[in-house]
Parts: structure tokens; sequence; C-alpha cells
């Protein structure tokens, strides 16, 4: 499923070049901008116009800032709902009441959580319009939401409780995780979901110890259920659920609203 959301994603954020070269498209802008408004983009028009018009504040995180497009909603619909099938087949067929705890837990979240149809690119206004490759054709309907810069970092997935932390400036992924107790956990790997949507594996065995990796604020660590667990299950259960963490809205500061 990661590598199918990975190529609808593609062809969401590309197919529809023709038609848009054609006809404006009408682009929202929210979040911390100066100006908060539908804009219209003439026809061929990128993404930067819509975002220099909305002008982020200097409050802004454009690291954590989303692309919403509709026509990514259907990938990430079939994805969600695959995830909630394998959680739903790891809780009855599981010997083991500690991960079929951790699947209910995940499961009961995946209810909750939106398909937004965030598409992964660069929505730095000044930086689109030196990166034409990551400033987009613009599509009818697009939403760019500018969160607020966040302080804390997650920790989700196999763990006795979810965590928020504290973020600390090139802190490496690993050293959180001793500050939040896991539970029928993968011990050879971690998932960083950094907040622009990239997601890496580290390594966190002696096996196939990674590098130290630094988080951005508003990032997610997702702690794997263990691989010998998920044999049974088709496809990549854990990157595919870091997948769906990527699409989800960073963290909001402390007392702020979630964008």
């Amino acid at each position: 499923m990661t590598r199918l959301l990975a190529i609808a994603t593609l062809l969401a954020a590309c197919t529809l070049a023709t038609a848009q070269a054609q006809a404006p498209a009408r682009v929202s802008v929210e979040g911390a901008v100066h100006t908060a408004d539908t804009f219209t983009v003439p026809p061929g028009g990128r993404l930067s116009a819509a975002a220099l018009a909305a002008a982020p504040t200097p409050e802004a995180y454009p690291t954590g800032a989303m692309l919403l497009r509709r026509q990514a909603l259907q990938p990430q619909v079939r994805l969600k709902a695959g995830l909630a099938h394998d959680l739903a087949e790891l809780q009855r067929d599981t010997d083991d009441p500690a991960l079929r705890a951790i699947a209910a837990d995940l499961a009961a979240w995946l209810v909750t959580a939106p398909v937004t149809g965030r598409v992964r690119t660069e929505l730095e206004p000044r930086r689109l319009e030196f990166m034409p490759e990551a400033d987009f054709p613009a599509a009818d309907g697009d939403r760019i939401v500018y969160p607020l810069r966040p302080a804390t970092i997650r920790i989700v997935g196999a763990v006795v409780t979810p965590c928020e932390l504290p973020h600390a400036p090139m802190r490496d992924a690993r050293d959180y995780l001793a500050r939040c107790p896991t539970r029928a956990a993968d011990r050879d790997w971690l998932y960083i979901v950094q907040p622009d949507g990239e997601v890496h594996r580290l390594g966190i065995a002696s096996w196939n110890r990674s590098p130290p990796q630094a988080l951005a604020p508003g990032a997610v660590l997702y702690v794997p259920l263990p691989e010998r667990a998920l044999r049974k299950l088709d496809g990549d259960f854990n990157a595919e659920f870091a997948a769906f963490l990527a699409t989800q809205p960073p963290s909001p500061p402390a007392g702020g609203p979630t964008p």
C-alpha cells in the first residue's frame, strides 16, 4: 500500500497539468498567515502565487505546512481502510495480550484520524520561487495550511501511553525513547515522521544501528510493532502506518489549536 500511495500521490500532484493550464484554480490558504483567503490562481499558475499572496507570518512554521489536495484523498482512504483491516486481523489472531491491546489502541486512534489529502512538497513561499520542481501547478480546491511552530515531539505506536515531549535541538531520535515506556515493540527499528511528511526508518539495534538522526519540532516517532507478529498480514504494516502518520497535521504549540 505504501508504494501505491506514493504513486497515487505523485499522480495527484502532477496529472492534471493540462486542465490546470486551461482554467483558473481556487486555492485557500489558512493558519498563520497575514491574509487567510481563497485566491484565484490564473491558468497555469503555481502554488507560490497563493502562498505569497497569503503571506505567512513570522510565527508560521513552513516546515510543517500542509498542501491538502482533493486528488490525494481516495488513495489515503484506501490506506486507512487497509490499516484498519490489518489491525482487526491482528487483534483476532494474536495470542499476545500486550500486542492485542496495542492493536486495539491503534485501531481506536485510526477511527478518529482524518483523511487529509496531504501531498508532500515545499511550502516556504520564497523557496518555492527558486524550486520550480516543488512549486506544483495549482489545482482547483487546493488548501494550504501554515501551522504555528510546535515545541514538542510525539511518540506513538507500541508504547504504554503516547508521549509528548519537549523538543531538544540536535537530540538523537533514539534518546527520546528512554522517556516513553514501550510494550510489544519491535526492538530493531524506529520510524521517524518529520513535520514536512518525510519518513525515515531508523535502525536502533546493535546490528543495524543508524547514524544519529535529529528531529524537527513537531516530528512524530512511531514505535513499530514486531515484524514477527505481522508475517500473516499483507504488505508492510509498519511502513504503511508511518506513511499514514505523515498525512496528519503536526502537533500544535502548547495551548494552541490543531490546524
